[in-house]
Parts: C-alpha cells; sequence; structure tokens
C-alpha cells in the first residue's frame, strides 16, 4: 500500500491495512483518523487566512478499515474564528469518530513572540538516532509500516520523534499540521509506566493545541501519564518539531485490568 488512505468519491476514503492499530485487525490506530480528520478541516474554505489554535478527535467507536464516509460543517463562521466539525462513518453511516476545530484568523503579532523569558525554557527534544521496530503481534499493527521513529531523550518511548513515510491521502503531501495529528496518538501511551502484562490504558480522545503552525516532517513527543483509583487516567504530551516547541496533546484514558496487546 502507497498510502494510509485511498479516495473513493467525493466524501468517501478506503482506509488501507497502513492505518491498522494494535487493538484489533479491523481497528485504527487512533493517530490515522485524527490525521483525516484534522485534513478534512484544511479543506475547508475561510473567509481570511486562518490555522488551526486548537482540534479535539472523539474516537467513540473503533474506526474501522475498508471504506468510510467523510463530513464536515461549519458551525461557526467568522472572520475572526472557525468552528469546524468533521464527522468519520462507517459503510453502515455510523459515526464512529469526529473533530471539532477551532481556527483563529492569522495576522501580525508580538514582536517579542514565544514564551515568558522569565520562566526556564521549553527545550527541544534531542534528535537521536533511528529507532530499530518494536517486535509487534502478528496481524496487528499495520500503520508501524508508514512509520520512522528517533530518539528523543533519556526517558525511552516517552520522548520520541515521529514521522509518517507514506502519504496520509494517496496522491498528496501531508501538510505538518496533520502530520503531527498523525503522530499524536504517542501521547496517550508513549508515558506508560503501568506494569502493560496486566494493564492496559486506551485513549478515546486526543485534544491538540497549537502555541503555532509546525513544520517539517517530524514530531516529538514528550509525554507523561497519570493513573488513580478509579479505573480512569489522563496522558499529556509537549510537542516538538525541528524548529522547537509547538503545543501540547491530552489523553483521556480509559485504565483496565487487562494485558495491553502490544506485549503479547
Amino acid at each position: 500500500m502507497e498510502a494510509m488512505f485511498e479516495p473513493d468519491g467525493p466524501d468517501a476514503v478506503v482506509a488501507t491495512i497502513l492505518t491498522q492499530g494494535p487493538w484489533d485487525p479491523n481497528a485504527q490506530y487512533g493517530g490515522t483518523p485524527a490525521a483525516l480528520l484534522t485534513w478534512a478541516v484544511e479543506r475547508v474554505p475561510t473567509l481570511v487566512p486562518m490555522r488551526i489554535a486548537r482540534i479535539t478527535v472523539d474516537m467513540h467507536r473503533p474506526v474501522p478499515l475498508g471504506r468510510l464516509g467523510v463530513e464536515t460543517e461549519i458551525v461557526r463562521q467568522g472572520k475572526r474564528l472557525q468552528i469546524v466539525v468533521a464527522v468519520i462513518r462507517d459503510q453502515g453511516g455510523v459515526e464512529v469518530a469526529r473533530a471539532t476545530a477551532l481556527r483563529f484568523r492569522t495576522a501580525t503579532g508580538p514582536d517579542d513572540s514565544g514564551t515568558d523569558p522569565a520562566l526556564p525554557p521549553i527545550d527541544t527534544l534531542p534528535f537521536g538516532p533511528v529507532r530499530a521496530p518494536n517486535r509487534h503481534p502478528e496481524g496487528l499493527n499495520g500503520f508501524t509500516g508508514a512509520l520512522e521513529t528517533r530518539d528523543g531523550g533519556d526517558r525511552g518511548q516517552a520522548t520520541s520523534w515521529y514521522r509518517a513515510t507514506r502519504p496520509v491521502i494517496a496522491g498528496e503531501e501531508p501538510s505538518p499540521t496533520v502530520r503531527l495529528a498523525w503522530a499524536s496518538d504517542f501521547t496517550a501511551n508513549s508515558g506508560n509506566f503501568l506494569d502493560l502484562g496486566r494493564w492496559s490504558a486506551i485513549n478515546a480522545d486526543l485534544t491538540i493545541n497549537l502555541a503555532r503552525q509546525p513544520v517539517g516532517e517530524w514530531t516529538g513527543i514528550s509525554a507523561r501519564a497519570w493513573y488513580v483509583e478509579d479505573g480512569i487516567g489522563l496522558a499529556r504530551a509537549d510537542m516538538f518539531d525541528l524548529d522547537g516547541y509547538v503545543g501540547t496533546c491530552t489523553a483521556a484514558l480509559l485504565v483496565d485490568e487487562v494485558a495491553a496487546p502490544y506485549t503479547a
């Protein structure tokens, strides 16, 4: 397969094996619907130049492989902000995921842009060597066929760089924001410190806030997770490109006393 999604008419795509995740042979890795929905949002016209400031992706059902419908709707249109809802439906027309995107107009900002100089800087992750692919259970994790990773520091998988090596949409070069959305799902489990032979933590959402427009192909993620006694957790990541800090991603986690599938 050459791409994660093949276009199939004006409002549909076919999800290939390059979208397959670790949980079920017919369910996608969370980053691929996030990338598809971000791509759909970026295609929606605006009245003035805008960019995504925040996008929240809810994956309330497993997103299957195969043919999927993709819809967008502008729910607030303006010259200062726009709110777009993008939806993925399965072949039966059931909604399986949606994104709500907040786009702000772009204009001239302050000369002293960046963060408060009185605070410690958020240092970019080291851009380390290419990491050898992990072993995965047979018949799962097709998405790793489009994945390249690099070391990002001394915290193992919790600090890593990610790059999609195949197009998200066949025949198109993914934008840096689509690339970042594709990598964002690593927020959920790259900082997982639990005993994976006993516990799993699955996310049904991703919320990305962008301090600036990302650039380039690589996304760095520095993740940290919290788990509590009621079986609900939180993962948060600082996100980077090779120019520095870009924004954050958070994921709500459903923690179960079941071995994570990628430990098999």
